[in-house]
């Protein structure tokens, strides 16, 4: 799991307008390439293996399609749904993020959005690790299951640090107490997996924020650009020795770094100064993936790190919004 601080969590999910419009444009970009698709069987009749080569192209676009817009349609009513909580406490004279998070059908829908996000992703993220420690498949529904605890941990706490009238050690408080939950269910896999498994449980752990960046990535490529599996272990490992080898002002991956004062993580000049050493790192590990990509993929992994940096940037400057008090 990345270990992404709840608060960071909570403001992606707030994002969600952000996001459902990003999904719109991938729609919109799908839409053309399944037209651009199915010209080419029409147009192109000369040789059986280009008409062939098309027709699956056509309908890996088309299952594209139909998966993406289903899943910006359900953005979109989320989206909405913030909204109109928004515009609810913007109407009550309240701190409009702080009054959101009082309200318990929002607080249930952040939750549900969580466990939905969580559940998929463990399955794709964490399937190498299965297989690696060899677990059976109860085993296995036994460690997604702490899994799924531990990263949820601290959830509603989380959300109370919303409130603008908690002063710093309230916050402080709510943050141990989400940092008591999250060790706790870390004791709970180390005695489940043993010593050495545990090991080797930590190690993988360190390379998941890099693993679901190559693997987001690599869902936006086409099917004749896509990554080999040794270039997606070399993209992996790279990712992770730039990021590990990183000097930042302050991390807001390292949920260690968080205190529970977060009006002044999350002031204007640290986040500025984030959203700076974000791109001098990306531009890093651009950089080092000139020798492991082709010059298309090269192309298409520098416009994916520039949307995935303002998506983050973004998300960081609703946070500073939440914990600034009004």
């Amino acid at each position: 799991m990345k270990n992404i601080a709840i608060a960071l969590l909570l403001a992606a999910t707030i994002a969600l307008g952000a996001f459902a419009w990003h999904q719109h444009n991938r729609l919109t970009e799908l839409q053309q390439q399944l037209a651009d698709a199915r010209n080419q069987l029409q147009d192109k009749s000369g040789a059986a293996e280009k008409i062939a080569l098309a027709e699956r192209k056509s309908k890996a676009l088309q299952e594209t399609l139909v998966k993406t817009s289903k899943y910006a349609d359900e953005q979109s009513k989320q989206a909405e749904q913030l909204q109109r909580s928004l515009a609810a406490a913007k109407t009550n004279g309240a701190n409009p993020l702080a009054a959101m998070f009082k309200d318990p059908k929002m607080r249930e829908m952040i939750k549900s959005s969580q466990k939905a996000f969580l559940g998929p992703m463990l399955d794709k993220q964490y399937a190498a690790l299965f297989q690696q420690l060899n677990l059976s498949p109860d085993q296995t529904a036994a460690l997604k299951d702490l899994l799924m605890k531990k990263m949820s941990a601290g959830t509603d706490a989380g959300m109370s640090m919303m409130d603008g009238s908690l002063d710093a050690t309230q916050r402080a408080d709510l943050a141990k107490q989400i940092k008591i939950q999250t060790d706790d269910y870390d004791a709970q896999i180390k005695q489940f997996l043993g010593d050495d498994n545990y090991q080797a449980f930590q190690a993988y752990e360190k390379t998941t924020p890099d693993r679901m960046t190559v693997s987001q990535f690599g869902d936006q490529l086409s099917e004749t650009a896509a990554l080999n599996p040794d270039q997606q272990q070399q993209m992996i490992q790279m990712m992770s020795d730039e990021r590990n080898n990183f000097k930042w002002t302050i991390d807001y991956n390292n949920k260690a770094a968080l205190n529970g004062d977060y009006t002044s993580m999350f002031s204007e000049d640290k986040v500025n100064q984030f959203a700076k050493e974000k791109e001098r790192l990306d531009q890093q590990i651009l950089d080092r993936a000139r020798q492991i990509l082709t010059p298309e993929q090269l192309a298409s992994f520098q416009q994916f790190q520039a949307t995935q940096r303002e998506m983050q940037t973004a998300g960081m400057k609703m946070a500073a919004q939440m914990f600034t008090p009004k």
